[in-house]
């Protein structure tokens, strides 16, 4: 009798041990995890990646881009195109693309910029020029003539221009 009780009591123990372990698997079961309608793992992914500074030349790339980098600081080197005053000036998508003038304004003035000389801009992207706004963004005094064919045009506010870039490039 006593081998009988021994038993009765080690069975109840290994149950005691196992009902708890059991309930827990099937929680993990239940029927509320299904199909997500909406969201696809390549959506969820590409939420989390951002979007790396540009750097690079002003080709179709960049301008099929523009609206993902306003806002953004970028570099972008391109050939001079055309002085607009003392403190911008346009650059020009390279020979083999088709991309329109981009304008620069500069936040302070601008030396050994000139048609056809390659620079290096750093700037924040920005999009709809419109003068009194970029006047009072950047605390200059532009001339309103000079800006007259812009207005509503993409733009980059300059921090650094660089002219020491090699035209290749």
């Amino acid at each position: 009798m006593n081998t009988r009780k021994h038993m009765s009591r080690t069975r109840t123990l290994a149950l005691a041990g196992i009902i708890p372990l059991a309930t827990l698997s099937l929680v993990g079961c239940n029927s509320t995890s299904g199909t997500e309608e909406g969201a696809d793992v390549e959506d969820v992914v590409d939420e989390d990646e951002e979007v790396a500074p540009y750097n690079g030349a002003l080709d179709s790339e960049f301008y099929d881009a523009y609206s993902s980098y306003i806002g953004e600081e970028v570099t972008v080197s391109a050939d001079v195109n055309e002085i607009v005053s003392d403190t911008s000036f346009t650059i020009a998508g390279t020979d083999d693309t088709t991309v329109e003038a981009l304008l620069v304004v500069t936040e302070g003035e601008m030396t050994e910029v000139e048609p056809g000389l390659t620079v290096s801009v750093t700037g924040t992207v920005m999009e709809s020029f419109d003068l009194p706004t970029v006047e009072e963004e950047t605390g200059l005094d532009l001339e309103d003539d000079a800006y007259a064919d812009y207005d509503g045009e993409n733009y980059i506010v300059a921090s650094e221009v660089d002219t020491s870039v090699d035209a290749d490039s």
